[in-house]
């Protein structure tokens, strides 16, 4: 419902600047009939043959800032529900970002060749030397090597990316140069617009999806497609932690509680209007616990995050116990001392043993997996691992979950991938209650 409000206000606004402009300025759609899809392990729909829930985020797609549906698009209409609310997610990452072009182009160019995401490279290496960033810039990072020349802006957000996806953490230094110069929402749209490509490159992957004919990759596999800083995956929480947590009152006089670290927390006395409204809503729904202090730095990619998250949390195809061994997968690959320790209890509800979870937090294989636990876990670890996926991983994991719950999988593994990263930076504490449960291990997922 939500989805066709923001279509009718959008088209709304469309007539009136049609009354407004002339004619030869208003952007026609593309006929949804003539599209040619394009995937590889996910076979290219037809739009004649869509569901009623596909077409929806097909014409979604088509009326928005891309006017198209190249990239993770053919595969996240096997999931249409929260493959619409991720390319919401997306376009706002891309179009509305608060981050100059070049700098939003190399941090996703810094994604695509961490993730050795061939097509993904490819569109944006177009895109970054269009959008003014050097050609020995972009060669640089294809190569593994850390660019030289960069202007201070660009040096700030690739020294931030760089930190968070090859050590999973973030120095205070690297934090505060990052916000002292793009504050708090810049910090978070640098992290939101990474790991949004990083479930784009994630969903390519997976789907093999193909380079343009004539067009041979550029990336070759490098051990470290990123220079590591510090111990890489093994590196603590930096620096010294000082969590913070307020209580205030929300428009309809329910008290909620935010929490944070880096990111202090906000009263609501504190919030712009458009933060307000954001909290209003959470604090009606399920909550401005986790990531939500940070989400709210950016409003509108904040709600599109809030949404999205609940679809992942209430309303995939895969049974729970999937989902949590996808996730928790995810919070032990990211250190993510919060994440692990709100879904290892919900794992444990959902019926993965606690000898299993275990495993997991010692960086351990379970032993006794069931057939579909077992699917499950080698196709997130071997993704997170190769950021590839073999024939027989793929095959077992669709025969236990179909083609909608492998999309429903990675979109869980991609989401909460995200969340981790912004909760890492913000070393958001764990409860007052809580002891940390995980080391920081150069070899989390055996």
């Amino acid at each position: 419902m939500r989805l066709q409000v923001l279509c009718a206000i959008t088209l709304g606004a469309a007539v009136i600047v049609s009354a407004q402009a002339p004619p030869k300025q208003a952007k026609q759609a593309p006929d949804p009939h003539s599209l040619v899809l394009v995937g590889d392990r996910f076979q290219p729909l037809k739009y004649d043959e869509m569901t009623a829930g596909q077409k929806t985020m097909v014409d979604h797609l088509l009326a928005g800032e891309r006017g198209g549906v190249r990239g993770p698009f053919n595969v996240l209409l096997r999931s249409p529900e929260v493959g619409d609310l991720a390319a919401e997610f997306g376009g706002a990452m891309r179009f509305r970002t608060s981050l100059p072009a070049d700098v939003r182009e190399t941090i996703i160019i810094m994604t695509g060749r961490f993730w050795m995401a061939q097509f993904e490279w490819n569109a944006h290496k177009a895109a970054a030397l269009q959008n003014g960033v050097s050609p020995a810039i972009v060669e640089a990072i294809a190569t593994g090597k850390r660019p030289t020349g960069m202007k201070p802006e660009m040096e700030i957000a690739y020294n931030l990316i760089d930190e968070l996806l090859t050590t999973h953490q973030v120095t205070d230094a690297t934090f505060k140069a990052a916000k002292d110069h793009y504050g708090e929402r810049g910090v978070v749209d640098i992290i939101g617009l990474s790991g949004w490509y990083g479930l784009v490159s994630m969903l390519l992957n997976v789907d093999r999806y193909p380079l343009p004919q004539g067009v041979q990759p550029d990336l070759k596999p490098l051990e470290n497609p990123l220079p590591v800083i510090g111990l890489g995956f093994a590196t603590p929480i930096p620096g010294a932690i000082s969590p913070a947590e307020v209580t205030s009152k929300a428009a309809n006089g329910k008290e909620f509680t935010m929490r944070g670290d880096r990111f202090k927390p906000l009263t609501y006395e504190q919030m712009t209007p458009e933060q307000k409204k954001l909290t209003d809503i959470a604090v009606a729904q399920r909550g401005t616990g986790g990531s939500f202090n940070i989400n709210v730095r950016d409003p509108d990619g904040g709600r599109l995050l809030f949404d999205t998250g609940d679809r992942v949390r209430f309303h995939m195809s895969v049974p729970d116990k999937l989902k949590e061994l996808a996730i928790t997968l995810t919070a032990r690959y990211w250190g993510a001392q919060f994440e692990w320790l709100a879904h290892r209890r919900a794992a444990v509800q959902a019926g993965l043993s606690e000898d299993k979870v275990k495993a997991i937090a010692e960086g351990r294989r379970p032993a006794g997996m069931s057939a579909d636990e077992e699917a499950v876990y080698n196709f997130i670890t071997e993704l997170f691992k190769t950021r590839q996926v073999s024939d027989a991983t793929f095959a077992a994991v669709k025969r236990v979950a179909g083609e909608r719950g492998v999309v429903d999988l990675i979109v869980s593994a991609g989401y909460y991938q995200l969340v981790s990263m912004l909760m890492n930076t913000d070393r958001l504490p764990v409860g007052a209650n809580q002891q940390p449960e995980l080391k920081y291990l150069a070899k989390p997922l055996p």
